[in-house]
C-alpha cells in the first residue's frame, strides 16, 4: 500500500514537473538577432526577396527616425540605435580592431585598461566627442543593461571599403570603453573585381560565423556592408552597372536572410532587419526615413511605440529599449520606448502611402511656411506705412488691405484641417489650401458683418480646432504643414510650437473679445482658459511642456488683469509658483496615472538617472537652440517686426492705437497678456521664437484691423 502511494505521490510530481518546465519553456525568451542593412531605402528593402516573401504572411514593419544628436549621419543613427538616446560622434571616433599584440599595447597606452576581444582605440576621442553631445548618450548602454542581467551579445560583419574600417554595427555591442567580447569583424570580405570597391561581403563565410556566435550569444548584431558600399560607390556607376551589382547583392542579402529565418533561427527568437540609414539618393528626395522590420511569430502588422505614437513609426532609440525589453529589463538611461506591435494586413501598402504624405509634407512644410511668414510681413509693412500716411491713402485701399490682412487668419485653420482630403502629393496639397482659404473666407464674410467680429470667429474656429484635435488624437497636426513632422523629429506628438503659439494668441484674443462685447462672464472667461491649459498639458493630448508655462503664465497674467489686479514683483511669483504647480501636476499625471512617458516624463526620468547635468543639457539645447533660430529663422524677424509696428503705433500717428485701447479694455489686456507669452514662450522652448511669433501675430493682425477701422470710422466724421 505504502509502495503504491510513493509511487501515485512521484507521478503526480513528474506530471506537475513536467507542466511547469513545459510552461516555463513556452515564456522563456528566446535569441534577438539584429541585421544591419544601412543605405537601403523602404522600396530598396522590399526588393530583397526573401524578405518580401516572409512579409506576404508575417512581419512588422515601419519607417524609422534617423536622427542622431546635432543632424543625421551614417554613424549617429547607429550608435543611437545602439545607446538608446541620440549620439553624437564623427567617423574618426571610431576604429574598432581585432586584437592582436600591436593594437592591444595601443589601446592599454590610451586607456589604461586592459582590452577584450575587439577593442576601439579611438574610445578616447569618441568619449570627447559624446559629452560635445546635446542628449548626453551613455555609451555602450545596451551591453552594460544586457551584461548586468547575465546575457551576452556579440557582433559580426563590417561596412569596409579599402583602407578606411567601417564597423559601425560594433557601436551596438561595445561596453563603456569600446570593447567587445565577442564577435568577428575582420577576415569577412573578399576580392570581387565586378562589385563596389572591388570587394563584397563573404556570405558563406559569414553563414558560418553566425551559426557559432548564434549559439554563443543571447543578442547577435550582424552588419551585411555590401549595401553601404554600393551607395557609396553609386557615382562612379552608370544605370547599367549599378542595377547589375544590386542584384548580385540583393541575391546574396536574401539567401543569407533566409538561411536565418529557416535554417538557423529558433521560433522564439526575434529578428530586426534595420536600415540605420537611407540612401543618398532617397535623402535628397526627402524620404529621410529608414526601414526597421521585425520577425517574431506569426503575426503582421506595423510597430509603434511611445517615441513616436505613431502607427508604423518609430525611432532609431527605440531598437535598443526594444531589445532589453525582450528580455525583461527595463534601462533607466535610454530614452527610447518599447515597441509594441499593431496587427494590419495592409501593412505595406498603409506605410506607402504614409510615407508618401509625410515626404510631401515635409518638402511643403519650409517653402509653404516661409512664404506665408514673409507674406504677413510685407503686408503688415505695408499696412503700417500705409497708417502713418493715413492722410493721402484712399479709403479703398485701407478695405483691400483689411480684407487680405483677415485672409491670411484663416490659413492657420486651413492648414490644420487639410489632411482631412486625404491628398498626399504635393500639387492637390496646395491646390486644396488655396481653396479651402479662399472659399472659407468668402463663407464668412457673407455669414459675418464686421471685420473685428469676423476676425474673432476666425480666432475661435482656429483655437477649437487645435483643442479638439490634440483632445483626439491630434491626427490632424501630427499631418498639417504648420504642424510637425516624424523626418525631422523634433515632435512627434502632442501641439507642436507653431499651433501652441495660435493656440495661447487665439484663446486669449478670443476670451478677451467675447469679454469686450459683453458675450461671456468673467467666470467663463477663467473655465475657458483654464480647458485650454488642461489639453495643451495634459500628456496623453497637448503634452507641451513649454506651452503649458507659457500658457498658464500668461492666461494667469490675463485674470488678474481682467480682475485689475495690479502686477508686482510678488504677484509675479505667485503666478510663478501657480505654473510650477501646473506643470508639477501634469508630471504626477503622467508618471504615476497613467504612464504615457511624455517628454515631461522623459525629462523627468532623465535628471533622475543622470543627476543636475541633465538639467544643464536641457537648459543649453534650449539656449543654442533658440541662438540659432534667432539668427537664421524667418519667425525671429515676424516678431521682432510685430513688436515694433506695435511699438511705433503707440506714439505714431498721434495717440491712434491708445484711444483704441481706451476704447477697448479687455482687447488691450488680452494683447499685453498675449506679449508677455510671447516672450515666456521664446524663453521655455526648445523653437521658442516660433511660438513667439505665432501668438504675437494675433496681437498685429488685430491691431491693424482695429486702427484701420478708427481710421475710416475718422475719415467719415470728418466727412460729414
Amino acid at each position: 500500500m505504502k509502495g503504491r502511494f510513493t509511487a501515485v505521490f512521484l507521478t503526480i510530481l513528474f506530471v506537475l514537473q513536467s507542466i511547469f518546465a513545459s510552461s516555463y519553456a513556452q515564456n522563456e525568451s528566446g535569441k534577438v538577432i539584429l541585421i544591419m542593412l544601412s543605405r537601403t531605402g523602404m522600396e530598396d528593402m522590399l526588393e530583397i526577396k526573401s524578405i518580401k516573401e516572409e512579409l506576404e504572411s508575417r512581419g512588422y514593419v515601419s519607417l524609422m527616425n534617423i536622427k542622431g544628436s546635432k543632424g543625421t549621419s551614417d554613424i549617429r543613427s547607429y550608435a543611437s540605435i545602439g545607446w538608446g538616446t541620440r549620439a553624437y560622434l564623427k567617423p574618426e571616433d571610431i576604429d574598432f580592431v581585432t586584437s592582436d599584440d600591436e593594437n592591444r599595447v595601443i589601446f592599454k597606452r590610451r586607456t589604461g585598461i586592459e582590452p577584450k576581444h575587439i577593442n576601439n582605440i579611438n574610445i578616447n576621442m569618441l568619449k570627447s566627442s559624446n559629452e560635445s553631445g546635446e542628449y548626453g548618450a551613455y555609451l555602450g548602454i545596451l551591453q552594460k543593461e544586457l551584461s548586468k542581467n547575465g546575457k551576452t551579445i556579440s557582433v559580426i560583419g563590417n561596412s569596409d571599403i579599402p583602407e578606411k574600417n567601417h564597423s559601425y554595427a560594433s557601436l551596438l555591442a561595445m561596453d563603456e570603453n569600446g570593447s567587445i567580447e565577442s564577435g568577428k569583424i575582420d577576415g569577412i570580405n573578399v576580392q570581387d573585381d565586378y562589385m563596389p570597391f572591388g570587394m563584397r561581403t563573404d556570405y558563406e563565410a559569414l553563414k558560418e560565423y553566425t551559426r557559432d556566435y548564434y549559439s554563443k550569444s543571447d543578442v547577435l548584431a550582424i552588419e551585411l556592408g555590401d549595401t553601404s558600399r554600393l551607395d557609396l560607390y553609386r557615382e562612379n556607376l552608370n544605370q547599367k552597372t549599378y542595377g547589375e551589382m544590386q542584384n548580385k547583392i540583393y541575391g546574396n542579402i536574401s539567401d543569407y536572410i533566409s538561411y536565418v529565418m529557416s535554417d538557423l533561427a529558433d521560433a522564439k527568437d526575434r529578428i530586426y532587419i534595420v536600415s540605420p540609414y537611407p540612401t543618398l539618393l532617397e535623402y535628397k528626395n526627402y524620404k529621410r526615413l529608414s526601414p526597421a522590420f521585425i520577425f517574431e511569430g506569426q503575426g503582421k502588422g506595423v510597430l509603434y511605440s511611445n517615441t513616436t505614437r505613431r502607427e508604423g513609426v518609430i525611432g532609431n532609440v527605440d531598437i535598443a529599449a526594444d531589445v532589453l525589453d525582450y528580455f525583461g529589463i527595463k534601462s533607466d538611461f535610454m530614452v527610447g520606448r518599447s515597441i509594441q506591435k499593431i496587427e494590419r494586413s495592409d501593412n505595406t501598402e498603409f506605410l506607402g502611402s504614409e510615407f508618401e504624405k509625410m515626404s510631401t509634407t515635409y518638402q511643403l512644410r519650409m517653402p509653404v511656411l516661409y512664404s506665408y511668414a514673409v507674406f504677413e510681413m510685407l503686408l503688415w509693412i505695408s499696412i503700417f506705412i500705409c497708417i502713418l500716411i493715413k492722410g493721402m491713402i484712399p479709403k479703398k485701399v485701407f478695405s483691400v488691405l483689411s480684407e487680405v490682412l483677415q485672409l491670411t487668419v484663416v490659413m492657420p485653420f486651413v492648414l490644420l484641417v487639410e489632411p482631412i482630403f486625404g491628398a498626399t502629393s504635393k500639387s492637390p496639397v496646395l491646390a486644396i489650401i488655396i481653396s479651402l482659404t479662399v472659399i472659407l473666407y468668402i463663407a464668412l464674410k457673407k455669414l459675418i458683418k464686421g471685420n473685428i467680429e469676423r476676425f474673432m470667429v476666425i480666432s475661435m474656429m482656429t483655437g477649437i480646432g487645435i483643442l479638439a484635435d490634440a483632445a483626439t488624437g491630434q491626427e490632424l497636426i501630427k499631418r498639417s504643414i504648420f504642424g510637425y513632422d516624424a523626418m525631422i523629429g523634433a515632435r512627434y506628438y502632442g501641439v507642436g510650437n507653431e499651433y501652441m503659439g495660435i493656440l495661447i494668441g487665439a484663446s486669449l484674443l478670443s476670451v478677451a473679445g467675447l469679454l469686450q462685447k459683453e458675450k461671456i462672464k468673467k467666470a467663463a472667461a477663467i473655465i475657458m482658459l483654464a480647458i485650454t491649459i488642461v489639453i495643451l498639458g495634459f500628456p496623453k493630448m497637448g503634452a507641451n511642456v513649454g506651452g503649458t508655462i507659457t500658457a498658464s503664465f500668461c492666461f494667469l497674467f490675463f485674470v488678474l488683469r481682467m480682475y485689475n489686479v495690479k502686477i508686482d514683483f510678488k504677484k509675479l511669483v505667485a503666478i510663478s509658483a501657480f505654473v510650477c504647480v501646473v506643470v508639477a501636476g501634469m508630471a504626477f499625471i503622467d508618471i504615476f496615472l497613467i504612464g504615457s512617458k511624455s517628454h515631461l516624463a522623459g525629462a523627468i526620468q532623465s535628471i533622475i538617472s543622470g543627476g543636475p547635468v541633465v538639467i544643464i543639457q536641457i537648459m543649453s539645447r534650449k539656449l543654442a537652440m533658440n541662438a540659432s533660430l534667432i539668427g537664421g529663422s524667418i519667425w525671429s524677424k515676424v516678431f521682432i517686426m510685430a513688436l515694433f509696428i506695435v511699438g511705433v503705433l503707440f506714439y505714431r500717428p498721434f495717440g491712434i492705437l491708445k484711444r483704441v485701447c481706451n476704447e477697448k479694455e479687455f482687447l488691450k489686456k488680452g494683447w499685453i497678456s498675449i506679449i508677455v507669452g510671447s516672450f515666456v514662450g521664446f524663453a521655455v522652448n526648445d523653437s521658442g521664437v516660433v511660438s513667439a511669433a505665432t501668438s504675437i501675430s494675433f496681437v498685429i493682425i488685430s491691431v491693424l484691423l482695429l486702427i484701420m477701422e478708427k481710421i475710416a470710422h475718422e475719415n467719415a466724421q470728418q466727412g460729414s
